[in-house]
């Protein structure tokens, strides 16, 4: 007799586990990008990434420095696909290539992505941000570039805070 209640409850945990994620609005939560962020890479080297909202989506602007002297500049275009349930990220970097990001945020203080290869059949990296505050957000890359495994992923974590103008 226990079972029945028992199973009836955990039925309807997994409902409003699922409800909640897809309760999430994609477009009020990608503004938490709106702003100029910077992201120390060593010593002299930073990277700053600049988000500026563009009809429904964004533009950015990624600055590559090394004691204060840019070195290499990257473009995208972040907006959103499936009536606004999923976010894409597209960048054209300095060599003419494109990359392409999918996903989506999975609570408010957390977006997952997938970043593919240029013909969208080989998922290369994964991506995790995470808001720590509204001016502090980190992202973790797990890439394992055209390896068919995940085993010798590298992973690089790229802490970003707000630039205050």
């Amino acid at each position: 007799m226990l079972v029945l209640p028992l199973m009836a409850l955990c039925f309807s945990m997994t409902l409003n586990a699922q409800s909640s994620e897809q309760d999430l609005d994609q477009v009020e939560l990608m503004k938490q990008f709106v702003g100029t962020w910077v992201a120390e890479r060593a010593e002299d080297s930073t990277l700053i990434w600049e988000v500026t909202p563009f009809a429904k989506g964004y533009e950015c602007i990624g600055h590559w420095q090394a004691k204060g002297e840019t070195y290499s500049t990257f473009k995208g275009f972040l907006g959103f696909a499936k009536q606004y349930e999923l976010v894409n990220m597209f960048y054209l970097w300095p060599a003419g290539t494109f990359s392409r990001d999918l996903g989506k945020f999975v609570s408010d203080k957390k977006m997952t992505l997938e970043r593919f290869n240029a013909v969208h059949t080989h998922v290369m990296s994964t991506i995790e941000v995470n808001f720590i505050t509204a001016d502090k957000h980190i992202w973790v890359f797990k890439q394992r570039g055209m390896n068919e495994t995940w085993d010798d992923a590298k992973v690089t974590e790229f802490i970003f805070t707000r630039v205050k103008k």
